[in-house]
C-alpha cells in the first residue's frame, strides 16, 4: 500500500474516532428522556456538521493553495480521503438529522428537504466516485460532478453557520462562517490569478 493511500486510510481512521469519542462524551440519550436524547442528538449534529464541514474545507483549498503558493502537495494528495472522511461525517449527520425529527416530531418544509436532501445526495455520489475506475469511466463528467458537489455542499453549510451566527450568536457558527469565507477567497484569487497568466 502507498503512502498516500496509509496516510488517508488512517485520516479516516482518525475522524471515526474522534466522532465515536464525541459520542462518547456527549449527553447521554437516556430511554423515556425526549429533553436528554434531543440533547444528545442536537450535540451531535454540531459535531457531525463542524467535522464535515472542516474536512471538506481542507478538500476545497487543497488545489488554490498549491496553484497559489507551488506548496501543499501533500494536501492535494489527500484531497481524496478528505472527501471521505466529510463523506463519513455528512453520513452521521444524516442519521441525526433523522433521529431529531423522529423523537422531536418536527417535520421539514419542502425548502430544506429538497436543497438540503440534494448535498447529501452530492456527497454520497462524491464518495462512491472517490477511485480511479470511476474517474475513468465518467470522463469529464467527474470533475463536473465532484466540482458542483464541492461548491454546493459549500454553499449549504455556509448558509447554515451564517445563520447560527446572526440568530443564535454562536462562535462555533462565526468561526465555520469565517473558514468558509477564508476558503473560497482562496479558489477565487488561484482562478483569478490563472486567468490573469493566461491573459498577460
Amino acid at each position: 500500500m502507498s503512502t498516500n493511500k496509509t496516510v488517508g486510510y488512517g485520516l479516516i481512521g482518525v475522524t471515526a474516532a474522534i466522532l465515536a469519542l464525541a459520542l462518547a462524551v456527549s449527553p447521554a440519550a437516556l430511554p423515556g428522556s425526549s429533553d436528554t436524547t434531543l440533547e444528545h442528538i442536537g450535540y451531535m449534529l454540531r459535531v457531525t456538521a463542524r467535522m464535515a464541514f472542516f474536512m471538506l474545507l481542507l478538500a476545497y483549498v487543497a488545489r488554490p493553495i498549491r496553484q497559489l503558493t507551488g506548496k501543499g502537495i501533500g494536501l492535494m494528495r489527500l484531497r481524496r480521503y478528505l472527501g471521505l472522511s466529510a463523506a463519513l461525517s455528512h453520513t452521521a449527520h444524516a442519521g441525526y438529522v433523522y433521529a431529531y425529527l423522529r423523537v422531536s416530531g418536527e417535520t421539514l418544509d419542502w425548502l430544506t428537504f429538497v436543497f438540503g436532501g440534494a448535498a447529501f445526495v452530492l456527497i454520497w455520489l462524491m464518495a462512491l466516485t472517490s477511485n480511479n475506475k470511476a474517474q475513468r469511466v465518467m470522463g469529464s463528467w467527474w470533475r463536473r460532478l465532484h466540482l458542483l458537489g464541492m461548491h454546493y455542499i459549500w454553499l449549504i453549510f455556509m448558509q447554515a453557520f451564517i445563520s447560527g451566527a446572526l440568530t443564535a450568536s454562536s462562535g462555533w457558527a462565526q468561526l465555520m462562517s469565517f473558514l468558509g469565507l477564508v476558503a473560497v477567497g482562496l479558489r477565487i484569487s488561484a482562478w483569478l490569478s490563472q486567468r490573469f497568466s493566461r491573459t498577460a
